[in-house]
């Protein structure tokens, strides 16, 4: 049993560094970028994974697109931070905002966009002429979103540090 083998190499909980349960039913392991990469490069027009990290959605195509590989840890984290923010829809466009009573056009939520550009550094937007709202504040709430520790982010591709990213309103 697969258990048993992983008991024997040490294999501990990744955050709490406990050992595993003695009633372990099942584990998952979650695919990163690199193989929506390597499939888009070897020239798929569309890609079907099983279970993945959301952010690798867009870390995938931008590692392809950009050229960007394994070593590039910095640009590996702006793609993965990308991916988390759009990750959720409709979260980064003030669909879970503090001051929701501020959002317009709930009735027609816009769904994230990010452009981004091949030096990491992307801006994110939605369609025009829908609801929601893009704010430093709206981004603000999903980059906290479910990440736990914003200095160690882990992802499959990349340990993340988000302690130092920057916010500024463009439009």
């Amino acid at each position: 049993m697969q258990k048993e083998e992983l008991v024997r190499e040490g294999i501990t909980e990744m955050s709490e560094g406990t050992p595993l349960p003695s009633n372990l039913h099942s584990m998952n392991a979650y695919l990163g970028a690199g193989p929506i990469a390597r499939a888009l490069e070897r020239g798929a027009d569309i890609v079907v994974t099983g279970r993945c990290v959301d952010s690798a959605l867009a870390l995938g195509p931008l590692m392809h697109s950009f050229k960007w590989n394994s070593n590039d840890l910095n640009l590996l984290a702006s793609g993965s931070l990308a991916g988390h923010l759009i990750e959720c829809g409709a979260q980064v466009t003030g669909g879970i905002f503090t001051d929701w009573q501020e959002v317009p056009g709930w009735e027609n939520m816009g769904f994230p966009i990010v452009d981004c550009r091949e030096d990491g550094r992307f801006i994110v937007t939605k369609p025009p002429g829908t609801g929601g709202l893009v704010t430093t504040a709206t981004v603000a709430e999903q980059l906290v979103y479910e990440i736990g520790d914003a200095k160690r982010y882990q992802l499959p591709d990349v340990v993340c540090d988000f302690s130092n990213v920057r916010l500024k309103q463009v439009g």
